[in-house]
Parts: C-alpha cells; structure tokens; sequence
C-alpha cells in the first residue's frame, strides 16, 4: 500500500515522508529462509527490517501491561478522558513526566512484555542468525515511553555499548503501531560501511562515552541534513505496525522522528549475540539503581563548547 505524503519532523528538521530525502524502508522479509541473504542485506544496508516478527497480540499486551504500570505511577501522566489503551498523554506532560524503565525492573521484566521481549522468536532467530550458536541478550532493557517532542538525535550504539562481543545486534521493537509523526527509528543506510563515512566512523565512532565521561546525549547531531551533506548515505523510515521490529548493528547511524501528537511512544531495545562472546559487563546482571544516564534522558550539551562535550570532540576531530 502507497503511503501518503506527510510532513513530519525528523530532528530538528521538518522534512516530507517519503520522499527523496527520507525514504520508504524496505522489508527483508524475503530473506528469512536464508541468513546467507540476511548476512548480505545487513552487509549492505546496515539493518534489517522484518515485519511481524513478533505475534501482533502479543506485542499489544505488552503495550497495555507498560500503560498499566504507567497509570499507577502518577495520575498526570496518562489522560483519564480516553480508554488507557490509546495511550494518551495528558496536556503538558513533556520532559521529566514520563518515568525512568531503562534496565532491569518490574515492567521492563513484567511477564507480557518478557514474553515478546525475551520469547522464542528471537532466541530462534538470532541462533540462526549466528550460525547456529547459543545466543544471549542483556538483562538490560531500553524500556521507553516517548513524550510529546520527544526524540533521539543521530548515533551509532557502539559509543554506548564497546566493551563485549564484536557481533552484537540492536533490535528495536515498537509497543504497538507507531506511525512516522510519533516518533519512529530512521536509518542511515550504508553508514556503517560507506567510505565516506570512515572518518566519522573512526573517531566517534570509536568514542567510549562512559569512559570520556562524556557530558551529554552522546548524539553526534540532531541534525539529519549535517549528516548527509558532510557524509552521505540516505535515510529510511516507515510506519511500524505492532509486531514489527529492526535489526542493526553497532555501527548503523540512526536517529528518531520527533513524536508530534499527544500520544505515549512505547518501544524497547534489546541487544543480542553468541552466548561464547563477552558481554559488556555493564548490561548483565540487576539494575535497582540506574547507572550513567545518556540519550533522551540527558542534558543536551551538542553547542557546549567545554571539555567533555560532543562540540567538543566534534572541534577536536574536524568536524
């Protein structure tokens, strides 16, 4: 089905979907009966994007058992005047009023969302995936709720994530249908290869922002366009439906559209890889206190110019 011209925002800018600049994603549903294929789709654009990966109910429970726990957080969060399984948020309820799920917790580790999360199907796949080795995903859950105006600038997750297994994988499943103006994932296909990119790749890429003690989202722009005019590549994006997930890796430049309407964003992140590989020792275990906050829960200090800044670093390497 054609999808109709629509003005979002992507970053800090107001872009059309689709469009030249921010394309339709395609599906690599046909290559999930040969991970030959699947390897070279994801060779060559950096992610997958498979659609009803997870059963759609499944996810739909798991997205009721989030606004539950939201619900019995803080009456001023969700709006009373509409069924809580639309999900929407109270007039004002911006920055600072959706609480903290990162981690390991009660909801992050709640039973329906466990069980979309940590279920079968991706065990499943990722053990194909890695050639039929044992796999793990970390304990730790990117457990989201993205308010009105929210969104994630441009990074790749390796700056977050550096110190277990070279074959780690992102995947990032939406808690529900999540259309282009509520804040979804936009990929910046063939970053993660693209010689063109080789600089970025190598001095920020590499960038160990918990070690630097980095002040900061850890994003490298809010900016898609500085990307593509200094960089290249393209952007993607679509309208997920419940059950749909993308696959990438560490390398993979992608950020988020902004979420535009009054309705609560919900998605998670898990990561995977073989169970022989290291694991990055700060994601494995229990999380009663969470530790170095970075991303949508920071301060952004992108024009602060002092040590330990993104401009800082971004004026150290040229950029």
């Amino acid at each position: 089905m054609a999808v109709q011209p629509q003005e979002i925002k992507l970053g800090t800018r107001r872009v059309t979907f689709p469009s030249e600049y921010l394309q339709q994603l395609e599906d690599s549903n046909h290559c999930l009966n040969d991970v030959n294929a699947l390897h070279q789709e994801m060779q060559t654009k950096g992610y997958l994007y498979l659609r009803g990966f997870h059963d759609r109910e499944e996810v739909l429970q798991a997205r009721l058992e989030v606004l539950k726990y939201l619900k019995s957080t803080s009456d001023d969060i969700l709006s009373s005047k509409q069924p809580l399984e639309m999900g929407v948020l109270k007039q004002g309820c911006g920055v600072g009023c959706v609480p903290f799920m990162e981690g390991k917790n009660v909801i992050s580790h709640a039973d329906p969302v466990r069980k979309v999360l940590e279920g079968p199907r991706p065990f499943e796949f990722f053990k194909n995936y890695f050639g039929g080795r044992e796999v793990r995903t970390f304990d730790f859950k990117w457990l989201r709720a993205v308010h009105t105006e929210g969104f994630t600038g441009a990074h790749v997750d390796n700056v977050y994530m550096s110190r277990g297994s070279k074959e780690l994988l992102t995947m990032w499943t939406p808690l529900g249908d999540i259309t282009a103006d509520m804040g979804v994932l936009a990929m910046c296909e063939g970053s993660h290869r693209l010689p063109s990119f080789a600089k970025f790749q190598e001095k920020y890429g590499n960038l160990d922002v918990e070690a630097v003690g980095l002040k900061g989202t850890g994003w490298f722009t809010c900016d898609p366009y500085e990307i593509t005019d200094k960089f290249g590549g393209q952007w993607k994006t679509t309208n997920f439906q419940a059950g749909d997930v993308m696959i990438f890796t560490m390398r993979t430049l992608h950020m988020s559209t902004v979420n535009l309407t009054n309705l609560a964003r919900i998605s998670c992140d898990t990561r995977w890889q073989p169970l022989a590989d290291v694991a990055d020792p700060r994601y494995i275990g229990d999380f009663q206190t969470p530790g170095t906050k970075f991303g949508l829960y920071s301060t952004d200090e992108s024009k602060t110019t002092s040590d330990n800044t993104m401009e800082h670093y971004r004026i150290k390497w040229g950029f």
